[in-house]
């Protein structure tokens, strides 16, 4: 997940983009590895690592890492290609293409999880798995048997009712016509009740992801500033979203277009603006809790979720 590089201006902010300031123009080399062509970038623009670090607020050691391009020293791949991008746009490359060529030099994605150090997986003797294999035969051989011995059973008789209903029908044919009775109707069964329609926290605040996760066992508790508060007071929706720990968050619109990303520090938080069609990804779901109208509606409950704002 790509971090918020600096040199961003809030989208929302009174619709204009913040021109960066002047600066040389630099292309990578085609001919030379993704990180190495990042370092060469950076030296030409006179830029430390330290600078790079402040402006796109993804650790020193993470991007000496993506220079050497040591890919195992990276966190999962989604959050090292968004190092890749704010690298990119820090120094006044187009991130998409570096991104693409990035995942071109490395395409073994990052999603399986690495067993961790230290950890030895032993096989199991032989002897177990042929003594679970001859389980599962005896198990095969008892089933068949009993499933023959049900199909060999003679199927049961129906009860010997016929004959007396036959002669309760003759006795009844032979009767003399007479008056007959009705007895009183039975009274018809009760209604059957139908429960309450069950509606999830939130599911009717416009104003809020349809998925996120209540906080239990606890009143609503208003929105207290505890730390920097981003995102411009003008023009923003209902929503705020703030980080119980440090994580990362980026919100997108359509198109891809990113209105936000930064690394949250405890108690920051971030108003959204109000635009359609916006859509939220944090690097840890119980650690971002969203507030609408002041009032906290719980953490997330998934990674990436919709922004219901009415545009």
């Amino acid at each position: 997940m790509p971090l918020d590089t600096g040199a961003f201006a809030d989208r929302a902010e009174a619709g204009h983009t913040a021109q960066p300031a002047a600066r040389p123009k630099v292309t990578l080399d085609p001919d030379m590895p993704i990180g190495a062509a990042l370092r060469a970038a950076r030296q030409t623009l006179g830029l430390s690592l330290i600078e790079i670090s402040e402006t796109t607020r993804v650790r020193e050691r993470h991007l000496e890492a993506i220079e050497a391009g040591q890919i195992d020293q990276l966190p999962s791949r989604p959050f090292t290609v968004g190092y890749v991008r704010a690298y990119a746009k820090a120094l006044g490359l187009d991130a998409d293409a570096t991104g693409v060529r990035f995942r071109t030099e490395f395409p073994s994605p990052d999603d399986e999880l690495h067993t961790p150090v230290g950890v030895q997986h032993n096989r199991p003797p032989s002897s177990k798995l042929w003594l679970a294999l001859g389980g599962v035969a005896v198990a095969a051989i008892v089933g068949w048997n009993v499933v023959l011995r049900v199909m060999d059973r003679p199927a049961p008789q129906p009860p010997a009712v016929a004959s007396a209903h036959a002669m309760a029908l003759a006795h009844a044919n032979s009767a003399q016509a007479g008056p007959f009775t009705v007895d009183t109707p039975l009274p018809a069964p009760p209604e059957a009740t139908t429960p309450a329609p069950y509606f999830t926290p939130l599911a009717n605040s416009a104003a809020a992801p349809a998925a996120a996760a209540p906080v239990a066992n606890e009143p609503p508790r208003p929105f207290v500033a505890q730390g920097a508060v981003y995102g411009s007071a003008a023009g923003a929706s209902p929503l705020i979203i703030q980080a119980k720990k440090s994580l990362s968050l980026e919100v997108r619109g359509p198109g891809g277009v990113v209105y936000f990303a930064r690394q949250l520090a405890a108690g920051e938080a971030y108003r959204v603006p109000a635009l359609p069609g916006l859509t939220a990804q944090v690097s840890n779901p119980g650690d971002a809790e969203l507030f609408a109208g002041g009032v906290s509606k719980g953490t997330f409950s998934q990674p990436q979720m919709p922004l219901n704002v009415a545009g």
